[in-house]
């Protein structure tokens, strides 16, 4: 029976447990995981007065290799793999069929609707694992199959062309990859976070401070005040990308501010596969290096607090023995 770290009481830290192994039907794979990302969405849970469902297991991003194998799947046992945390949409709407199905009215998420990867062994749908290279680094990869999406995502909601100022505030593991992807598509960024090692960390990438109106801003952290300095440094007409996201967080703007300044917000969650796929690309060139800080399974419940407290660099990465 695999080992996880799952949240088993509404505002208590999550624990070790140990969970049912649970059989493999067609179309799914179990996977042994290497690498489980972790991010404030995952703290976020910690805040609510009632959890999605209990016990819940954390996790929206994960590398590892398949274990075992249902009728009707293509991948094959020892293969290393990517798991994203789109498990399952309808496939038949508007927005299934136009490369949107993270906002399908029927969309179910691994880490929130389903148990996400913070455990030893998952079982998954073969829609939601991403075949990789078998020398790949599981720990440095995980970052990408949500977070490194997402931000690729969030560089591309805010609409700008090569030579165009992109703010970015909140240089995590969210807000460090954004600064690359940006980078990479030939845009001036500036970065703020109140957190010195990471702030050193956005300048350390090729950002400079957050200064002067901008194009667009992404807001990489889920705080209101966050979103408004985002709102307040965006030049007339521009975007405000909304690219982190947390189950407790509510937020207040000026509405007269927003309209009479023509400012329009954006989300940006995941993405197409096709970003993806140029994630993990830019991953393999290079262009994008994610900055990892790695934490045995077992020590996640007590470095649990680092996730609202930071003090470390990148994103946060639980490793399985």
């Amino acid at each position: 029976m695999p080992r996880a770290v799952a949240f088993t009481h509404p505002r208590e830290a999550p624990i070790c447990i140990t969970l049912p192994d649970e059989p493999v039907g067609p179309g799914q794979v179990r996977v042994q995981v290497e690498a489980c990302g972790l991010g404030v969405a995952d703290f976020g849970f910690f805040q609510l007065d009632a959890l999605p469902r209990q016990p819940l297991v954390p996790g929206l991003e994960a590398v590892g290799r398949v274990a075992e194998v249902g009728e009707g799947t293509a991948l094959v046992p020892g293969m290393r793999v990517g798991l994203t945390p789109l498990a399952s949409s309808c496939g038949v709407c508007r927005r299934c069929t136009g490369g949107l199905e993270r906002w399908c009215e029927q969309a179910q998420f691994h880490g929130w609707h389903l148990d996400g990867f913070l455990s030893e062994s998952v079982v998954v749908g073969a829609r939601a694992v991403v075949p990789l290279e078998a020398g790949d680094d599981p720990a440095v990869l995980a970052p990408l199959f949500a977070t490194g999406w997402t931000a690729l995502s969030a560089v591309r909601a805010a609409g700008l062309q090569a030579g165009d100022r992109l703010g970015v505030v909140g240089l995590g593991g969210l807000g460090h990859l954004v600064v690359q992807c940006a980078l990479a598509d030939g845009l001036e960024v500036g970065a703020v976070d109140v957190d010195p090692t990471r702030q050193r960390l956005g300048l350390a990438l090729g950002a400079s401070p957050l200064a002067g109106k901008l194009d667009a801003v992404v807001v990489c952290t889920p705080s209101t005040q966050a979103i408004q300095l985002g709102v307040r440094s965006v030049a007339r007409g521009g975007r405000v990308v909304l690219a982190a996201a947390s189950p407790s967080v509510r937020f207040d703007l000026s509405l007269f501010d927003t309209v009479m300044r023509g400012v329009t917000l954006v989300p940006a969650f995941l993405g197409g596969r096709a970003e993806l796929d140029e994630v993990l690309a830019r991953s393999r060139s290079g262009a994008i290096v994610p900055r990892i800080t790695r934490v045995p399974l077992d020590e996640v419940p007590a470095r649990f607090w680092l996730l609202r407290d930071g003090g470390f660099e990148g994103r946060l990465v639980a490793t399985m023995p």
